[in-house]
């Protein structure tokens, strides 16, 4: 993280996920208009690090999701980290559970 002369912070991480040239090829734009990942991305990210914040994170970005954000975020899932789709269904669910 470095602070930059307008007073801002630059946060970098590095991976070398094969996933990761393509999640910065395609950001989101934040309501401060500074690009993102996006959802499928982020909880790749969340989902590799396997730290338990993240997953309580996971669980509340999943159960607040749109039906149509989810089927990306499956998608992209399914194509760069097959065996965590069952752990993505159950935070989904659990998240659902949390905003009933």
């Amino acid at each position: 993280s470095w602070k930059l002369p307008d007073g801002s912070y630059l946060d970098v991480l590095w991976s070398a996920r094969p996933w990761v040239r393509k999640a910065l090829a395609h950001p989101q734009r934040d309501s401060a208009g500074l690009p993102i990942v996006s959802l499928p991305y982020l909880v790749l990210m969340k989902l590799a690090s396997s730290r338990g914040v993240d997953m309580g994170d996971l669980s509340r970005m999943l159960g607040g999701a749109e039906e149509d954000s989810l089927v990306e975020v499956r998608r992209v899932v399914r194509r760069f980290l097959p065996d965590a789709l069952g752990d993505l269904e159950s935070l989904t669910e659990l998240g659902r559970l949390e905003f009933q």
